[in-house]
């Protein structure tokens, strides 16, 4: 039957189907067989039950998923019957009538056009309806302000790693909160993965989608059918005349039957003869110019049918692995900002010497950190290794802390990442491991902790600082007392 998701939980892959009646079947994800959508709230499905009539047991989006003013099929129509074969059945009778009003209303021996009835474009917009729709949103995302985005093909699984360890350590977190990104993400998986395992037949699209809706073609088709049908009985007709003027000349040879008659015969039965020979030779012109112009039609657009959606497709490709990017970005700064912001983190987490603020990138990094860079072999380590550097290079900015207090070490650093997720603080206990750093690496500010400095001490510290080879301008911070008086244990 036909009917409507009304609700769906992409993480527990649950959700419910309403029919036309409001009564609600619930929708288990093994129930879907679509291999090209997946399913979501507000999708008109067709769908079966089991005996008992609750539960869903076979489920794909339906066919039709919008019903435009100039559409031949309604939504009330999708309502009132139970199958898309049904929908495809009225709508093929729609078509026809629409056919027949053209068909009766043009004189095709005189036609030497013809004319589109629905926009090569049009088709294929309709075509993938879905897949556009799943990408709507980049026009309201402002990409340059969550730049650098996250590359979910190379990052999927530590992305997945990062929430669900966010979820499991912070019990005041659920899935939910984070499942418009979420949902999204996996809703346009689906799509990518269409497009990367699937070579569509732009030629079969082309009979189904564009031919069958241009009205004008159909009709001439049909003209130049019914052309032929009156070709075949003319060139029969003169078939048989031709053999009955034989049999009259032999009976008017042989002097058998009054001779008068015979040749009025002959005479009339010449006339039918050579009337028939005329009309086939004019129908078989009309013929002829009607089916050039139904194969010019037909080659012509499908050149272009053929370009346009080869050219879609690549688009289509190219924006659903950006919304894919774009999707992971937002979902890892969503991970980013709780994961900052929980007790539990930063309870558990950050007191483990993780020095990178809480997000995709700092998993990532951590399974960078255990390889061997001089044996990786395999390729999908390869990409992972290069991405990991390259975003460290580019895009991470380094803060220093001289401390050995553990409470002004975890409050200062988490202050520092929480500004940006590509925040990373380097922790200097000593003097000598400050004097160290600020010698290998240029950083962003470094941040000092005075108060298990002497004055001198504290004087040589930064008198180093500006000495050193990177840092000769520091952005210098000295914690106060008050501060660190302030500071959550």
């Amino acid at each position: 039957m036909h009917g409507k998701i009304t609700r769906y939980t992409a993480t527990t892959g649950s959700g419910v189907i309403m029919n036309a009646s409001k009564k609600i079947f619930e929708l288990k994800k093994d129930s879907w067989h679509d291999g090209r959508n997946r399913p979501a709230v507000g999708m008109y499905v067709e769908f079966r039950t089991n005996e008992g009539g609750v539960l869903v047991t076979d489920a794909r989006a339906s066919k039709y998923q919008d019903f435009p003013p100039d559409a031949l099929i309604r939504e009330i129509d999708f309502w009132k019957s139970n199958t898309d074969e049904e929908l495809k059945n009225k709508e093929s009778e729609l078509r026809a009538k629409e056919v027949q009003k053209i068909f009766a209303q043009t004189n095709y021996l005189k036609l030497d056009d013809i004319a589109i009835n629905r926009s090569v474009q049009d088709c294929i917009k309709e075509y993938f309806a879905l897949e556009l729709r799943s990408i709507e949103f980049l026009k309201e995302v402002d990409i340059p302000s969550i730049s650098p985005l996250v590359n979910f093909s190379i990052c999927k699984r530590f992305l997945s790693k990062a929430l669900d360890h966010l979820i499991f350590s912070d019990r005041k977190l659920n899935i939910d909160m984070f499942a418009e990104y979420h949902s999204r993400l996996m809703a346009l998986e689906y799509s990518h993965n269409f497009f990367s395992k699937n070579e569509v037949n732009p030629e079969r699209v082309f009979e189904e989608v564009f031919l069958e809706f241009q009205f004008n073609y159909k009709g001439a088709v049909r003209a130049a059918n019914g052309l032929k049908e009156r070709i075949m009985q003319l060139q029969n007709k003169i078939r048989i005349s031709s053999h009955e003027l034989k049999v009259l000349r032999n009976r008017l040879d042989a002097k058998r039957g009054d001779e008068n008659e015979l040749k009025e015969k002959i005479a009339r039965v010449r006339t039918n003869a050579d009337k028939a020979h005329e009309e086939s030779q004019t129908l078989t012109k009309a013929l002829e110019n009607l089916e050039t112009m139904c194969k010019n039609f037909a080659a012509k657009n499908l050149k272009i049918f053929e370009a346009v959606f080869r050219k879609t497709v690549n688009m289509l490709r190219d924006k659903t692995e950006e919304a894919l990017n774009v999707t992971a970005t937002q979902l890892d700064n969503q991970i980013w900002e709780f994961g900052m912001k929980s007790v539990s983190i930063r309870n558990v987490f950050f007191k483990h010497d993780i020095n990178e603020p809480y997000c995709m990138m700092t998993f990532l990094g951590q399974t960078i950190k255990k390889l061997d860079k001089n044996k990786i072999t395999a390729a999908n380590e390869l990409a992972m290794y290069k991405y990991y550097t390259h975003h460290q290079a580019k895009y991470v900015k380094k803060y220093l802390i001289l401390t050995n207090q553990p409470k002004v070490e975890v409050n200062i650093k988490i202050e520092i990442m929480s500004m940006s997720k590509n925040n990373n603080v380097v922790i200097a206990k000593k003097d000598s491991q400050f004097f160290v750093a600020v010698n290998k690496e240029k950083f962003e500010g470094i941040y000092i902790d005075p108060t298990n400095l002497d004055r001198a001490a504290l004087q040589r510290v930064l008198a180093d600082t500006k000495e050193s080879k990177y840092n000769k301008e520091p952005n210098i911070v000295l914690i106060t007392k008050e501060q660190i008086a302030s500071m959550k244990e």
